[in-house]
């Protein structure tokens, strides 16, 4: 895991040496660091240590994030996101945040929130879902509406066309699936499921009169982006 993460250490983090495999936490896990940790006590009840990042192919996961941006009328987009907990999850998923950045093609002073208790920040452009706990196998939809830019607008074929409706349809959700992106950040906690793991252990130091005990709390974010 060390090896194909990018682990950042906070500044309470001291390494008692840069070298690995060279102790064991009851059992040697290769690859493994050692670092000593001095938390103040303002910091005591909850405090960031270390975080990862991983780039890398992974099956299994324990969400599936499907966004969406189709034509709601003639110069209205509609943008949703359907969250679905995999009925193969050992558990529920907690802590469910869904944001999305409302691209320029769409006009943010137009926007509507349609499904979900949402908030819209207009000077960020963004829109904020807190959706609570997702059992697993439960599916979660969050959308929003809002006006198309005028450089979008006319890109669409006008309805007065001769051209079949259906086929207009499909031109205009077309372009709008062209012109119309946005990233979906999703962010939630499990204490069972995970897309990824790193092994932790604590140990007590002799110099330190206190016992260690290790509580774990996990949670992971997903960025999924619309179109190209």
């Amino acid at each position: 895991m060390i090896s194909a993460a990018d682990i950042t250490y906070s500044n309470y983090c001291t390494p008692v040496n840069n070298r690995r495999n060279e102790y064991s936490y009851g059992s040697e896990i290769e690859g493994s660091m050692k670092y000593e940790v001095n938390i103040p006590k303002s910091k005591v009840e909850r405090c960031e240590v270390i975080s990862y990042t991983i780039d890398a192919k992974t099956h299994n996961m324990p969400i599936l994030v499907q966004p969406k941006a189709l034509l709601n009328n003639q110069n209205k987009c509609r943008i949703s996101v359907q969250i679905r907990s995999n009925l193969g999850n050992h558990g529920d998923l907690a802590n469910f945040m869904i944001v999305v950045a409302i691209p320029n093609t769409v006009q943010g002073s137009t926007l509507q929130v349609t499904r979900g208790p949402g908030t819209y920040d207009n000077i960020k452009r963004i829109v904020t879902w807190k959706i609570g706990n997702l059992a697993k196998g439960k599916s979660n939809l969050v959308s929003v509406e809002a006006e198309l830019s005028s450089a979008v607008a006319k890109l669409l074929v006008d309805k007065k066309s001769t051209l079949k409706d259906a086929v207009i349809a499909t031109t205009n959700n077309k372009i709008i699936q062209e012109k119309v992106t946005f990233p979906v950040l999703v962010r939630c906690s499990s204490d069972l499921d995970q897309i990824s793991d790193l092994s932790l252990d604590a140990m007590d130091l002799d110099s330190v009169p206190a016992s260690i005990v290790l509580q774990q709390t996990r949670s992971f974010r997903l960025l999924h982006r619309v179109g190209k």
